[in-house]
């Protein structure tokens, strides 16, 4: 059993956004955060569910005081875990709701915009996960250069992927309750490549293909500002490599 992925034109209708939960995992975003959330529910949304990362600015005071519409509730970490455990936490939280079918995680910074979440979330259903495609246009070019070498590793693996570090995601809740349920506690920002080991042994799990829809959306670069390190690049760049080399051992 295979990861496959397959590109899949945007469509402006998402089914019931009712259905739809989103988890934004937020680090010192006191800039960008209402404006994310209050964005994901003018599009409909039923859930949203904001995750502190033990955020040194407002982040926290912001994500409270969110929580007075009911369709918003914060997760706060009282030390900071990185990325993937806010994730994690935040899939948990929004799984508690039964109504909540499909889950979408997006960065809290704004160059994921939900504006688009109806078109991302159109083929989640045919499709096990869609995740938004950025563009390279308008990438600027260091970020194009690593978003390169992040996706080698997986093409050499035969898993034919354009943007594997996206963080625009929409999952299936099949798809969200396996994350939630097996990634770990730590990773900091290899969640996504964490993830697509994930997909592949819940593939062989099933007996069939996980399929992922790569959907066109646009990003913008300008306002956000990176806190990915060094060391974080170093750790992305050997994620990559080690979770497409287990990966590639898997399909075989």
């Amino acid at each position: 059993m295979r990861v496959v992925v397959k590109h899949v034109r945007p469509e402006g209708r998402g089914g019931d956004m009712r259905r739809v939960g989103v988890v934004f995992p937020a680090y010192n975003e006191e800039r960008h955060v209402a404006e994310a959330a209050r964005a994901a529910v003018s599009v409909g949304v039923g859930r949203v569910v904001c995750v502190n990362d033990c955020s040194t600015d407002a982040t926290g005071e912001i994500v409270d005081r969110l929580t007075a519409d009911e369709a918003v509730e914060a997760v706060h970490h009282a030390v900071n875990q990185g990325k993937q455990a806010a994730v994690k936490h935040g899939l948990e939280a929004i799984l508690r709701h039964a109504d909540v079918e499909k889950v979408a995680v997006l960065d809290a910074d704004m160059q994921d915009d939900p504006a688009h979440l109806p078109g991302v979330c159109y083929p989640v259903g045919h499709y096990d996960v869609a995740i938004g495609y950025r563009g390279r246009a308008d990438m600027p070019p260091h970020r194009r250069l690593a978003n390169a070498l992040a996706n080698a590793p997986y093409q050499l693996a035969a898993v034919r992927i354009h943007d594997v570090q996206s963080g625009y995601r929409v999952y299936t809740r099949e798809v969200a309750d396996y994350l939630a349920g097996h990634l770990a506690s730590r990773g900091r920002y290899t969640f996504e490549h964490t993830s697509m080991l994930l997909f592949g042994r819940l593939a062989a799990e099933r007996r069939r293909d996980f399929r992922i829809a790569e959907v066109a959306v646009p990003y913008a670069y300008a306002d956000a500002k990176s806190s990915i390190k060094l060391k974080d690049d170093l750790q992305l760049t050997w994620a990559a490599i080690y979770h497409a080399a287990a990966l590639a051992r898997l399909q075989r």
